[in-house]
């Protein structure tokens, strides 16, 4: 490098990583007297805990991985589920203890020069984990969203603060115990891009953001970097509208670092196939299928594998039919849902759709039993939920909220330690059979999801990615032969050949067992075949609910250029433009009422039923101390 040069925005040289782990922690566990003084997670100060019983065991996650991003580059960072990606943003990010040389940012070493973090901002999931739950049910994000903005824009130019905020569309009286998923995650993005850096570190930060959401944020990133010389380094399974974002790609394989190139550099792997192209694929999408199906070509034909047998006649009936629902948690000023009426007929593959904060989350929970309601509100599979026990066995929910308890159970104790994905999947198997199910249809089973799933069942989760422990998630929650899957973003994890996989599975449990999918997501990549129905809540409200091919298309002028991508990304993306056009007609209605000058309006009426401490759960019991 020439002296009047800029060094590389980030420098990997010969870098080799290995996590320090032990195969059984649990043998460390010891019974301490009462009169020994303890301190945090069973500590004795006269009998230290000895942290490893046996040989330690050295897992190696990177080998010898080489990357050089010059400054103002946006590399997109792909590979496959547990490849080492975020090892590697965390080491780059000096999380991590290396060799001195082996990883440079802006020319220092990113471990050892602490002033660095003045200068590079690492975002992941870690965030949402901790603001979640920090032990003993106390949840630290009942903090006021203002103040989380006003103690991290101390020195920054208010007019960054205005923008990030209207931009993120964050709402400052916000409190992050009655938001959902996507609004607690463009609360942590914007905290961490108020202060102005020159390296950004992003690890599958937009899985919970809706599609403007998303867009409006990547479109910031690159006026980012083209006017401030930002340098983005963003690792993601999401390729959403993403074509033409980057200028580098890097393909990391099982811990080793393929390749790291310019786009321009990489014609060949950027070409769409014409059969893709009709179905409105696109190239990065493409370019990242065909790197996997390369690294695992048993998924090409299990994937074109067509179902076996003659597909089951849906049942009759509705599976789900809700009727005038109205319902909000007690902390909320307005209720989450107003006056829902809909049905899902049975057999079907319905998918749920709408902005951040529409209410999906809370009606799969509603629908799933985790809320009480009066009887009759909804009906699912002919039996009314939550007061009918039966639905237990016949309805099944997969959302963040189990990988949440798996990470932690309080004070940092992770309670996956000292479990395998085979010893909880052979206990739940055996629970199973106990309930009077058939052992081969269940091994059966079994052998399905794991080859879909593509798992090992030597995977301890306290070991594995984010993406591993979904897949883990998934596959003790697919076991049983549910008649209603309810899916709430649950593939926001998985690598684009693991998604598929998981769709292809639940195309079959519709066709050859007339189950019923209700899936819940803001990734639509090779999407646009899976659905039969569409469910589009708006504003708490249902603005279409009907077949795929009855669907209304976007308002006129609403529907984007977005020839890279599917029509369903297209009709979908249309729909939420013109509603951001027209806002939220009672959020409208509460900033006039607000400001007129007229004495106070009378009280809203309650909402019909609400979170309380009836909850099957626990938590609207815990949302009701911060009233």
């Amino acid at each position: 490098m020439k002296d009047n040069e800029s060094p590389p925005a980030v420098e990997v040289n010969d870098l080799w990583f290995s996590y320090e782990v032990a195969e059984n922690t649990s043998a460390t566990a010891k019974v301490l007297d009462k009169s020994e003084r303890t301190q945090d997670g069973g500590l004795s100060i006269s009998n230290p805990r000895k942290q490893y019983d046996g040989e330690v065991v050295y897992k190696l996650q990177l080998a010898g991985v080489e990357m050089m991003l010059p400054a103002g580059s946006r590399c997109l960072l792909i590979g496959a589920n547990g490849a080492g990606k975020s090892t590697l943003m965390n080491v780059i990010g000096g999380k991590h203890l290396v060799e001195p040389g082996t990883v440079k940012v802006l020319g220092r070493e990113a471990f050892h020069d602490t002033n660095l973090s003045s200068d590079v901002a690492l975002l992941t999931g870690n965030w949402t984990h901790t603001v979640s739950f920090v032990g003993h049910n106390v949840p630290y994000q009942a903090m006021e969203v203002s103040r989380l903005i006003a103690s991290h824009s101390i020195n920054v130019d208010p007019e960054r603060v205005t923008r990030l905020v209207q931009l993120l569309e964050v709402d400052e009286k916000w409190n992050l115990t009655t938001v959902s998923d996507g609004q607690r995650r463009r609360v942590q993005i914007l905290c961490k891009l108020l202060q102005p850096r020159s390296v950004l570190l992003l690890d599958e930060i937009t899985t919970d953001l809706d599609l403007l959401a998303r867009h409006d944020l990547l479109s910031f990133l690159r006026e980012e970097s083209t006017q401030r010389g930002v340098s983005i380094l963003y690792c993601t399974h999401i390729f959403d509208g993403l074509d033409g974002w980057a200028t580098h790609l890097a393909y990391v394989v099982k811990g080793k670092m393929r390749f790291c190139k310019p786009l321009d550099a990489l014609d060949d792997l950027l070409a769409v196939p014409a059969s893709a192209r009709s179905r409105g694929w696109g190239a990065l999408f493409c370019a990242v299928q065909r790197a996997l199906l390369e690294q695992w070509p048993s998924f090409r034909e299990l994937l074109q594998l067509a179902p076996t047998g003659t597909p089951a006649p849906p049942p009759p009936g509705a599976a789900v039919c809700v009727r005038g629902l109205v319902w909000g948690y007690a902390a909320a000023r307005t209720p989450q849902l107003r006056g829902l009426s809909f049905e899902v007929p049975r057999g079907c593959r319905c998918l749920l759709v709408g902005a951040n904060g529409a209410g999906k989350t809370t009606l799969l929970r509603l629908i799933g039993g985790k809320h009480m309601i009066a009887p009759g509100a909804i009906e699912v599979l002919g039996h009314h939920a939550f007061h009918d026990l039966c639905l237990n066995t016949m309805v099944s929910l997969l959302s963040g909220d189990w990988t949440r308890s798996v990470a932690c159970v309080g004070n940092g104790v992770p309670f996956q330690a000292d479990f395998s994905v085979e010893y909880m999947a052979t206990a739940f198997m055996e629970a199973l059979v106990r309930d009077g199910m058939s052992r081969e249809l269940i091994a059966a089973r079994m052998d399905r999801l794991v080859t879909l799933l593509d798992m090992d069942l030597s995977w301890r989760l306290h070991q594995v990615s984010d993406g591993q422990r979904r897949r883990a998630q998934l596959l003790l929650k697919l076991l049983r032969p549910s008649d209603l899957l309810l899916m709430d973003e649950v593939t926001t994890d998985l690598d684009v050949v693991s998604r598929q996989a998981l769709l292809h599975f639940l195309r079959e449990e519709c066709e050859q067992r007339g189950a019923t999918v209700i899936y819940s997501t803001h990734i639509f990549d090779g999407l646009d075949d899976w659905p039969t129905h569409m469910l589009h809540l708006k504003h708490g409200t249902v603005a279409y609910s009907g077949p795929i091919e009855t669907m209304p298309k976007a308002p006129a002028g609403a529907t984007p250029v977005c020839s890279e991508s599917g029509s369903l990304f297209n009709t979908v993306r249309g729909w939420l433009l013109a509603e951001r056009e027209e806002g939220d007609p009672n959020a409208k209605q509460s900033h006039i009422d607000a400001t007129a000058n007229a004495p106070p309006p009378e009280p809203a009426p309650k909402p019909a039923t609400a979170a309380s401490k009836f909850d099957r759960f626990g938590g609207g019991s815990r949302q009701s101390m911060y009233r």
